[in-house]
């Protein structure tokens, strides 16, 4: 049995040498592990890829948006879990 000898860096070092006709299988693996343990992760992973062209009022809510955060109307999700202390 492995022992707390497992790490994130050693888990990238597999991932490193591991042959890129080998990702796909260990991507699968990981996911169905993760879907375990975060069912919602995995609706998002498995959900069909959005193709559809951003609509004009879209792309202006965005901007709209990114201009509240640089005004302070509004923080980003990444300050929330800042100030929170859930981001590293």
């Amino acid at each position: 049995m492995l022992t707390s000898e497992i790490s994130r860096k050693s888990l990238h070092k597999f991932v490193d040498w591991l042959p890129e006709c080998e990702w796909e299988s260990v991507h699968w693996t990981l996911a169905v592990l993760t879907k375990r343990h975060n069912p919602s992760w995995w609706r998002m992973l498995t959900l069909p890829e959005d193709d559809e062209e951003e609509t004009e009022e879209e792309r202006l809510a965005v901007e709209e948006a990114r201009e509240d955060i640089k005004t302070g109307r509004l923080i980003s999700h990444e300050e929330v879990k800042k100030k929170f202390g859930i981001a590293p």
